[in-house]
């Protein structure tokens, strides 16, 4: 039962909302199969994610990036380019273990949803759900970091332990690619490659330590002396959007996301349906 504060939230404004008061699509069209949708997990201002299954049991992850204008600003060209990246990255990763195959065709009602793009589900659960992990678990996670550094790709996003799939095969996934960054071969690229691959290192040496599973062939990777600049501007902005949020109504107490009406349900354990 909530309690008495978050009983009072409201759901968000749809401007807080990508596709404003709309959901994704019951039913959608992917790569000539027909999928229903099986639930949404999480609908933020960037995107809503839902899970879709078919009839002959294939499933499919659907990202339908912002379409809801703001106030008069139109935003439907933000939705195309952002699933045209991301759709570009898992392409460019196509043939690495622990990418999942990507759709960029996602049909809804006899249309081509341009700020949409789909990839394989994948029956597992997040990393911070996973307490039991196989042995040398994070060294296959830094395999996979260096194919996509090795194609000077940098993830960045790997902070969040959502972001890394732990497979029912016992093999690391990564998802959601939205932030990562691709380097020119450049000397400024080079040097932004170098800073961003010792973030993601930085990163999976930090769930090695919360896991308590070391590492025998490589040293324990210090953290950046940036990102410490970094937080004296993110923490203070992360900080100002929950107060504005629990403001609105939209979220309760210290503004904490469980706290929405439909809080993100990303986190939770899935299984195959």
């Amino acid at each position: 039962m909530l309690d008495k504060c978050e009983s009072q939230v409201r759901p968000r404004p749809k401007t807080l909302r990508a596709l404003g008061m709309s959901e994704p699509p019951l039913v959608v069209t992917v790569d000539d199969c027909m999928f229903e949708r099986v639930c949404v997990f999480k609908h933020d201002s960037w995107a809503a994610t839902a899970h879709y299954a078919s009839e002959s049991g294939r499933q499919l992850v659907c990202k339908f990036n912002r379409t809801e204008s703001i106030g008069p600003i139109p935003m439907r060209w933000l939705g195309r380019f952002l699933a045209h990246r991301e759709h570009d990255f898992l392409h460019q990763l196509r043939d690495v273990e622990g990418i999942p195959k990507v759709y960029r065709n996602v049909i809804a009602l006899g249309k081509t949803e341009s700020h949409a793009v789909a990839h394989d589900f994948v029956v597992g659960n997040p990393l911070s759900l996973c307490d039991d992990l196989p042995l040398g678990f994070f060294d296959r996670v830094e395999a996979l970091l260096a194919e996509l550094h090795g194609r000077r790709i940098a993830y960045v996003d790997l902070h969040k332990q959502e972001n890394v799939l732990v497979g029912d095969d016992g093999l690391p996934y990564l998802i959601d690619f939205q932030v990562s960054i691709q380097c020119s071969r450049g000397i400024l690229g080079r040097l932004l490659m170098s800073t961003l691959r010792d973030l993601d290192l930085f990163n999976v040496s930090k769930h090695r330590r919360i896991h308590c599973q070391s590492s025998s062939s490589s040293p324990e990777c210090k953290r950046p002396w940036w990102l410490n600049v970094h937080r004296a501007f993110a923490v203070p902005f992360r900080t100002l959007r929950r107060n504005l949020l629990v403001l609105l109504r939209v979220r309760a107490g210290r503004g904490s996301s469980s706290t929405e009406v439909m809080p993100e349900i990303g986190l939770r354990r899935v299984e195959a349906v």
